[in-house]
């Protein structure tokens, strides 16, 4: 009986170290829904837990060798910058949207917060750089882009001062995604599933993948 339990102990730890590469870009992922969930209801405290442990996931996912294959989709990326940023991981937070926006220089979520972090980071001569990207990208994010417009001649004007100016734009980004997911949950089958809810880029407009119209009218 003893050496049958031993058997399989021993199955069961090599079945736990033979576990998919996935494990930790799951964990990362997870997390992010979570954290999102919570965010775009205002919850920001809780949420910064949940991207904590969120961009540990990430990290890593991105420190495994092969890198599992969804580390590489943009999506995810993206989605890992965001969680570094929360967690105070500013570096992994740029190398992150960096590699996201490869030579498309498209994806204004990923050169977003890429700016904010090289903020953080002190960075001024980048994180400007950076926001034009956002703006080059025609985001169609009027909070943020309304309060980068009269803030931004403020700090280079030097009557705002850095920090000032990322909490401003921190809190017009939260406003700006909370503002989102009313908008599109308050229009429900106008818009398609595909482009709401189920697409790569999902935390644009809503609150989970494909959560459409759960929580309508927050």
């Amino acid at each position: 009986m003893r050496t049958t339990r031993s058997i399989v102990l021993a199955l069961a730890v090599l079945l736990a170290s033979a576990l998919p590469v996935t494990a930790d870009v799951r964990t990362g992922d997870r997390n992010f829904e979570r954290a999102w969930r919570v965010y775009v209801t205002r919850n920001t405290e809780r949420a910064m837990e949940y991207f904590k442990a969120s961009a540990a996931g990430y990290e890593d996912a991105l420190k495994m060798d092969p890198m599992e294959r969804t580390m590489n989709f943009e999506s995810t990326q993206i989605k890992a910058s965001i969680a570094f940023y929360f967690a105070g991981q500013f570096e992994a937070c740029v190398k992150t949207a960096k590699t996201a926006l490869g030579d498309k220089n498209k994806i204004w979520d990923a050169a977003l917060f890429m700016a904010l972090a090289q903020g953080r980071m002190g960075d001024q001569d980048a994180m400007k750089d950076s926001f034009k990207l956002f703006l080059d990208a025609n985001p169609s994010q009027r909070y943020i882009t309304t309060e980068l417009s009269k803030d931004l001649p403020a700090l280079t004007g030097g009557t705002m001062s850095l920090a000032d100016f990322l909490d401003a734009m921190d809190s017009q980004v939260q406003r700006q995604f909370v503002n989102n997911v009313m908008r599109y949950n308050n229009r429900a089958g106008m818009i398609p599933a595909t482009e709401s809810c189920d697409g790569q880029f999902w935390w644009r407009k809503n609150s989970s993948p494909c959560m459409r119209g759960v929580y309508p009218g927050f």
